[in-house]
Parts: structure tokens; C-alpha cells; sequence
């Protein structure tokens, strides 16, 4: 059997399916499978049979007036399970109640009227196979399309997301310090400008405690610049494992480093201060001499900026160093 289909011809006159057998034949040789049926149970049979091997009956061409059955309820009841397939009716009824039933329910694609001419037939059958393959070539095209729009979307959809994690990892690049992975120098600027200005506004405390390595630049000229950032790491990770949660961390550039200390007094900002102080001396810091850190202390005042804020900070951290460093100094009153 070829991939064009299959025909079902069913009428309970064996003369006129001997007939319609002769015509298929004639007109159509070995293009397509005919099936005969001579009542619409046995044509049910038929197409069950060849829907349970994955077939499909291309073209059925029933009578109407049968015994038991009639052809418009066949019609009816193959359209329910078999949508696609083309249906055709011979009638010798005055009555065209059953062929507008098979129009309404069934899809009827043509009713020819009994005794029917040969011609007529093959015309129609034809007619109906192309319409059949022309439905089935809609239906595979419409397919395709909507696999195509669903591959579409599909890789719009990861390309989106693609997009969303690249400008998130931006995003993170843009505020992140590439050695140490604090925050860099712009985004302690913004944290401390908001903070600053909630506390203005809502007499909320705020402390800062700059940090400073102390005799950095021993540690690069004696181990080497990558010993000098093996020490700059440790020291970002101790600043992280130790402040509060609450807390924000950064580095200001070279050696120095800042933590922003929400809602802390300046009893608070010195302890934790100290507390940082005693765990960067304490900490191994791996193929060279202990290393520790200079402090300074300051907290929001009345009229402060970043600028005066960081600035009293510094002076402080600057009275750490000259007091022997490895100490916290808190800002002059």
C-alpha cells in the first residue's frame, strides 16, 4: 500500500460495492487500499481495526438507507473518532433530513444521489483525496509552525535569561572589588551617602571604622605582590567573618578598607573595631610575618557628609599609625 491512504466504501448492496470496487480499481490501481463493508457495524469494525494499527482512513463513501446503522449515524460516529477523514454520501431519498445531519455533525464533503454515474464518482473521489491531503498538509505545516514558534520561545527564553544573569553578573562586577570581592571604593561611597542621610533624617546611629595593613608595603617588596594579595584576601575575609550581618564591608583602595556599622554608637563601632584588631593579629597569614592593622574610628555627626565623616575616620586611623600602630583610635570630639 502506498502513503496515500485508504478508502472505505460501505453499502449493504453488493452490486453496488462489486461496482465501486470495479471503479476504484480502474481509476486508481494500486494508489490506494480499498475496503468494503456492507453495513455500518462492520465499517466501525473496519476502522477501529485500522486506528489500532496508527492508520487512517483517508475517504469513506457510505450509503444511507442500511439496515440497522443508517450512513449519516456511521458518518456522525466516525467523525468522532476520525476527524480528518473525508466523508461521502450516497443517497436515493427525497428526505435530505439524514444529509444535513451528516453536514452539521459528520463534516459531509459531498452527497451524490443514487443510481449514481461513474464519472460522478471518480470526479468527487479525487476531489476528495486532494482535499484530504491538502488538510493533512495544513495540519503538518501548522505543526511544524507551532514547534517552530515553541522553539522560538524557547530559545528566546534562554537567551533572555542568559541576558538576566549577565547583567546581574555586571551588575555585581560594578560594585565589587575584583581581588577581595567587598565592596569596591563607588559602592561604599553610595552605601555610606544612604546611611549617612537615613541617619540625618532619622536620628538613627551610624559608625565607620576604617582599617588600614600595617607595613603593607614590606610585605610586597619582602614576599611579592602575590603575597601582598594572599594578605589583602585574608584580611577581606576576616572583615566579613567577623562584622554583623547588618554590617557592610569594603575595600577604599590599596591596603585600606572601610566597614559601615548600621544603627552602631561609638562604644559599639570600638568594640567591634577591637574585636577586628585582635583577629587580624591573631590570624596566620600563610609564608609570611604576622600582620596587623591600624584602626579609626568615627560616627554621623550633625551636618555630616561623606566626605567630613571619612575624613574624621582617617584622622583617626593616621593617630593609630603614629601611636605605634595595631591600635583603634576613635575620631577627637
Amino acid at each position: 500500500m502506498s502513503d496515500n491512504g485508504i478508502i472505505l466504501c460501505v453499502d449493504d448492496d453488493s452490486t453496488v460495492l462489486s461496482a465501486l470496487r470495479t471503479l476504484m480499481a480502474a481509476n486508481f490501481g494500486q494508489d490506494l487500499q480499498v475496503e468494503f463493508a456492507e453495513s455500518g457495524e462492520e465499517a466501525l469494525e473496519i476502522a477501529a481495526e485500522l486506528h489500532a494499527q496508527g492508520r487512517e482512513i483517508c475517504l469513506v463513501i457510505s450509503d444511507f438507507m442500511m439496515p440497522g446503522m443508517r450512513g449519516d449515524e456511521l458518518l456522525v460516529r466516525l467523525q468522532e473518532c476520525s476527524s480528518n477523514t473525508v466523508k461521502i454520501l450516497l443517497t436515493g431519498q427525497s428526505d435530505l433530513s439524514g444529509v444535513k445531519r451528516a453536514i452539521n455533525e459528520a463534516n459531509l464533503y459531498r452527497f451524490l444521489e443514487k443510481p449514481f454515474q461513474n464519472e460522478d464518482i471518480v470526479l468527487t473521489v479525487r476531489a476528495a483525496l486532494r482535499a484530504y491531503q491538502q488538510e493533512r498538509d495544513l495540519i503538518e505545516q501548522n505543526e511544524k509552525l507551532r514547534q517552530m514558534n515553541a522553539d522560538l520561545e524557547s530559545l528566546v527564553s534562554t537567551r533572555t535569561q542568559e541576558l538576566v544573569e549577565k547583567n546581574q553578573q555586571l551588575e555585581i562586577l560594578a560594585i565589587t572589588d575584583t581581588l577581595t570581592g567587598l565592596f569596591n571604593r563607588r559602592k561604599l561611597d553610595e552605601e555610606l551617602q544612604e546611611e549617612l542621610e537615613r541617619s540625618l533624617r532619622y536620628a538613627v546611629s551610624l559608625a565607620i571604622i576604617m582599617v588600614d595593613i600595617d607595613h603593607f608595603k614590606r610585605v610586597n617588596d619582602t614576599y611579592g605582590h602575590g603575597a601582598g594579595d594572599m594578605v589583602l584576601v585574608g584580611v577581606a575575609q576576616i572583615l566579613q567573618s567577623v562584622t554583623r550581618a547588618s554590617d557592610a564591608a569594603g575595600r577604599l583602595g590599596g591596603e585600606e578598607f572601610l566597614v559601615l556599622c548600621r544603627h552602631s554608637t561609638r562604644e559599639g563601632a570600638l568594640a567591634a573595631a577591637e574585636k577586628l584588631r585582635a583577629a587580624i593579629a591573631s590570624h596566620v597569614f600563610a609564608g609570611v610575618d604576622p600582620i596587623t592593622a591600624s584602626f579609626g574610628v568615627a560616627t554621623c555627626r550633625d551636618g555630616d557628609t561623606v566626605a567630613s565623616m571619612l575624613g574624621r575616620a582617617d584622622a583617626a586611623l593616621y593617630r593609630a599609625k603614629g601611636n605605634g600602630r595595631n591600635r583603634v583610635e576613635v575620631e577627637n570630639d
